[in-house]
């Protein structure tokens, strides 16, 4: 802090208080002291605290001579937390290279100990500016070569008017600073010297180390004043924005202690009047709502908890909103027991034959439910899990299933979904908190035994924010899910009235233990002439309402659906069947509005026209009319397909090639089918030197398609012996099943999806293992009309079915 006395008001206006020293005194070679984040100019007086050897050493030095010292502050800002350990002395030895080279020569006014610390306070007076040429360490001190730098005033209308603005501004910091004393604004005014008055207004303001260095450093006095002047209007501008926030603080301080006050008044004035407050009329606006409802004990006593501390608290405050918000959830839910309704079989059959074509399966195992339910109504919700192809109609199922019920019906997509809370909620202590998908769906449902469908369950994923397929496992279970509990209610919940419908694509992707719990019931695809009644008596009309037609104004023969089935679709289900009948609606419908015709039939010929070229082209006999290639059957995520297995040998004998993007097991039942052909080289005919000059390559088209499974074992061995054999296989049989080293023919999975692919393809010949003939004996006997099946037990038989003569 500067000193701020009757010395000092000489000092500022030119008299020292040591006339007999000037400028003109000052030597060539001055002891040095460094100066910790402060810098003194000339004309001002300044008290500054040293406590290092070094510096004290220069002040004796100094005293002992002429009184002068050099005053340069240090190049780094001084942290007086950080403190180094030394023999003599409490503080690091200065060195030259810590120095800025542009300092102040003050004359030493007088040094005064300080009491109990190893230093002193020494008064300093700026003289004149000064730059050090060469600093030097010389006897434990340092000693600099300096030049006194002139700094003359050129004075002007530009520099006044500098001095004034600046001036102005200093006065405001004044008047809202309590550090600087009021009678420095008079000092200010006083001063007519530019030079004298930036000097002062640095000294006395807070400015930066480096900002203070500057300011002393630049050579132009219009320049100093220039950035005096700014930084003084940062300061200002801190200043009142510090004391803004401070009177806004206050005031709201003020209005939170008077509302306090008042609301306090308002309980004591409610209480003498026998009225009630906000929080209590809302308080007993939910004792009602619990007396009226039908909630377990478990609910009553928690609830009731949550009631008392809701009263208790301010209705402005934030948790206060949290307790509101969880009880509008928990009075929101369904609870108890909910009221039967007499099903009636025959109705119910009826609803579900109307709205979906086939899907026998399904519906009776729905109606023995029913069957057992109205015998027993204790009988709890059973979990069933449709599987199965796109386009097949799951979802639209679920919601038929409701309605024949008389249910309402909830549906919520698993698809993506990654983190567990989506299942069992949020606890209340996150910000934005809520229920699970579960309790949000039976909230929306109104009643405790909705159907509830969960769609996409296997498309359900796994990643750090847990694993929603373990968080499902408790819903899904009908001995536990009468006690769910849900984090965010963290009550315990009856599920067991409802009736869960999970839908998926394939169950390969899906937890063990959750396919575990479910009840898995097959929706493979449709055969053609299911699509066309399906096409006839569904989808057509459902095209026909959505673009605003009649069967009155557009007529479609009956011979354009199979047309559009084999031509422009090869699919499982009928989704993509829907899209081309919608695309020959709209075409209609653009012909209708631009005046081209007001009805339409729809033939053959032209379906045709308004869908494009054919598609869908029959390619087996093409695919395999030469030898080495065979055709097998696999199932997908989008339901039963062929697939060509083609072989080709090469000169070489170097060794055995697989592509076609296959998973390590198909790859390994390729080299196990090139085994099983090598050890019946003899049995078959094939020359001793054919593998030692030869090599072969097995290749499975579509190589962007991932493709993995052990069962085109046989439709490998097949192709590899056609093709050493050359003997075609017979364009019109497909074949499926696993291969051993021993030649024999193993079971495998998805054979009714295999055999509806088989049929879309127009083949007319299966090949199946023999232990797969229990899974053939489950099919309905119209979708293996036209259809031969041979069962093999070892790859011998299968040669003579399949390899042409």
């Amino acid at each position: 802090m500067a000193l701020f006395d009757k010395r000092t008001k000489q000092s500022l206006g030119g008299a020292s208080s040591q006339p007999n020293i000037s400028t003109r005194d000052i030597p060539s070679e001055v002891p040095v002291i460094g100066l910790k984040n402060t810098v003194i100019y000339p004309f001002t007086v300044v008290p500054v605290f040293f406590e290092d050897t070094t510096s004290l050493r220069a002040l004796e030095y100094a005293q002992t001579h002429d009184n002068i010292i050099g005053a340069f502050a240090m190049n780094k800002p001084f942290d007086p937390s950080v403190k180094e350990e030394s023999d003599d002395q409490k503080f690091p030895q200065l060195k030259p290279e810590d120095l800025n080279v542009v300092g102040t020569a003050c004359v030493i006014h007088r040094v005064m100990p300080v009491s109990g610390k190893a230093g002193a306070m020494v008064v300093l007076q700026g003289l004149a500016k000064i730059e050090a040429t060469h600093i030097r360490m010389e006897d434990d001190l340092l000693k600099a070569v300096v030049t006194v730098l002139d700094e003359t005033v050129r004075d002007s209308k530009e520099v006044r008017a500098l001095m004034k603005n600046a001036l102005n501004t200093a006065q405001h910091i004044i008047q809202n600073t309590p550090y600087l004393p009021q009678e420095l604004q008079i000092a200010l005014e006083d001063l007519n010297d530019p030079l004298k008055f930036v000097y002062l207004l640095a000294t006395l303001v807070r400015f930066d180390m480096a900002e203070k260095q500057m300011i002393l450093e630049e050579d132009s006095v219009k320049e100093k004043l220039k950035k005096t002047a700014a930084i003084l209007s940062r300061e200002l501008e801190q200043i009142e924005l510090g004391g803004k926030i401070v009177s806004n603080v206050k005031k709201e301080f003020n209005k939170m202690s008077r509302e306090a006050f008042l609301r306090q008044q308002l309980k004591e004035i409610q209480r003498e009047l026998g009225e009630e407050s906000e929080t209590q009329q809302e308080a007993n606006e939910y004792r009602k709502k619990m007396d009226s409802g039908d909630f377990p004990d478990e609910v009553t006593k928690d609830v009731g908890r949550e009631i008392e501390r809701l009263e208790s608290m301010h209705p402005h405050s934030s948790e206060y909103q949290v307790i509101r918000t969880y009880l509008d959830w928990v009075f929101d839910l369904p609870w108890g027991v909910a009221k039967s309704k007499a099903v009636d079989l025959k109705k119910v059959e009826a609803t579900l034959n109307a709205d979906h074509y086939g899907l026998e399966e399904v519906k009776k195992r729905l109606l023995e439910y029913l069957a057992v339910q109205k015998l027993s109504p204790k009988l709890k919700g059973p979990i069933l899990c449709f599987v199965g192809p796109p386009g097949v109609g799951k979802t639209s199922l679920g919601k038929s299933i409701a309605n024949a019920l008389g249910r309402e019906f909830v549906r919520i997509s698993l698809g993506g979904v990654h983190d567990e809370a989506e299942i069992r909620g949020h606890r209340r202590t996150y910000v934005g908190a809520m229920p699970g998908k579960i309790i949000q769906g039976i909230r929306r449902a109104g009643v405790p035994n909705p159907v509830f469908m969960l769609d996409e369950i296997d498309k359900v994923g796994t990643d750090f924010r847990g694993d929603p397929s373990s968080a499902l496992l408790e819903v899904l279970d009908p001995e536990q899910n009468g006690t769910f509990r849900d984090h965010y209610l963290d009550l315990n919940y009856d599920l067991s009235q409802v009736l869960f419908i999970a839908t998926a694509n394939i169950l390969d992707t899906m937890q063990p233990a959750l396919r575990d719990r479910m009840e898995v019931i097959d929706l493979s695809g449709y055969i053609d002439e299911e699509k066309q009644e399906i096409a006839k008596t569904h989808l057509w009309p459902r095209v026909l309402e959505r673009h605003g037609l009649t069967k009155s104004k557009v007529k479609l023969q009956d011979s354009v659906f199979p047309v559009v089935i084999n031509e422009y679709t090869r699919e499982a289900g009928v989704r993509n069947l829907e899209r081309e009948l919608s695309k020959l609606a709209r075409k209609v419908v653009f012909d209708m509005v631009h005046g081209k015709q007001k009805t339409a039939t729809i033939s053959p010929e032209k379906a045709r026209g308004y869908l494009g070229s054919q598609r869908v082209f029959p390619e087996i006999k093409a695919r395999t009319s030469r030898p080495g290639v065979a055709t097998g059957m696999a199932v997908t995520q989008a339901g039963g397909e062929i697939l060509f297995i083609e072989t080709a040998q090469m000169p070489g004998g170097r060794g055995f090639m697989v592509t076609g993007s296959l998973g390590e097991i198909m790859k390994e039942s390729a080299r196990a089918a090139l085994s099983v052909v090598r050890s019946r080289s003899e049995k078959l005919g094939i020359p001793d030197q054919f593998f030692k000059r030869n090599d072969i390559h097995v290749h499975v088209p579509q190589g962007a398609v991932p493709k993995d499974g052990p069962s085109a074992g046989v439709a490998m061995v097949t192709a590899i012996v056609s093709l050493i054999l050359n003997k075609p296989v017979k364009h019109d049989v497909a074949m499926t099943g696993e291969i051993t080293l021993t030649g024999q023919v193993l079971p495998v999975g998805g054979i009714k999806e295999k055999i509806l692919a088989a049929k879309r393809a127009g083949i007319s010949t299966v090949v199946l293992p023999k232990r797969n003939e229990s899974d053939v004996k489950d099919i309905a006997p119209k979708l293996l009309k036209g259809l031969k099946v041979h069962f093999v037990e070892s790859i011998d038989e299968v040669f003579s079915l399949v390899l042409s003569k």
